[in-house]
């Protein structure tokens, strides 16, 4: 949505001021989920107000709202910030999101169309272009998307929400971290596998084959993570 549209939404006074804030909303989780802000990063909402060219009224509201998920905090006099996760948390939500997404990747199966699995390609093809150019967002877009596109395909609006909530927990630090995380070239990229057994119709094997991706990704994570925390045990420890 531009900034404009934000101005005149409020200006409006036939607008709901809940329909902009939601909109608000809208935006900022997509930017977390994307990595435009950092672990630990702070978003001020007055610049925040500023670039949607509205009031940090609707912007607040949005703001609460990704506390109250979990994907903000709101420090006691400060601004609000982007947790950082540790390991056993980003465990918890490796372990709830894999029978979740399993779950989805096998419901899709049997509601996936050929439109569908032509979009994949594309988003695949995309995601390695990106990779190939070092666009990191960019790459980690056409793989989220390649992602919610099979789980969409569930037909269970329920399901993908939850799935996305989680998404949105690990978000930054994984969007944070990408460079050190993706995928050797040389290994056959699982979404391959993921199409292929989509187009054979496979129920169980897409499910297996998209809960192997996310746990291939997640034993790079928690490398990451053990080293940040090696690092930051370090930087404590006084010398003798």
């Amino acid at each position: 949505m531009k900034a404009d549209s934000f101005e005149a939404a409020e200006e409006d006074p036939g607008l709901n001021r809940n329909s902009l804030s939601e909109r608000i909303y809208a935006r900022l989780r997509l930017a977390l989920m994307t990595g435009e802000y950092e672990p630990g990063g702070r978003l001020n909402i007055r610049k925040l107000a500023a670039g949607y060219k509205t009031s940090p009224t609707p912007v607040r509201e949005a703001i609460i709202q990704l506390v109250r998920e979990g994907a903000l905090e709101l420090p006691l006099g400060y601004q609000p910030r982007v947790p950082v996760l540790s390991i056993p948390k980003y465990i918890d939500i490796r372990e709830t999101r894999a029978p979740l997404e399993r779950l989805a990747a096998e419901l899709s199966t049997v509601n996936i169309g050929d439109d569908d699995v032509r979009r994949l390609r594309r988003l695949h093809a995309a995601f390695v272009d990106s990779e190939a150019s070092e666009h990191w967002k960019a790459a980690l877009s056409a793989n989220q998307e390649f992602h919610f596109t099979i789980y969409r395909a569930s037909k269970n609006d329920v399901l993908v929400r939850v799935i996305e909530n989680l998404w949105l927990l690990a978000g930054p630090f994984v969007n944070n971290q990408y460079p050190n995380i993706r995928q050797a070239s040389s290994d056959v990229h699982p979404h391959l596998l993921i199409i292929d057994a989509l187009v054979r119709r496979s129920p169980s094997e897409v499910g297996e084959l998209v809960v192997r991706d996310m746990r291939e990704g997640s034993y790079r994570i928690l490398e990451q993570l053990r080293l940040a925390e090696e690092r930051k045990g370090k930087r404590r420890r006084k010398p003798e």
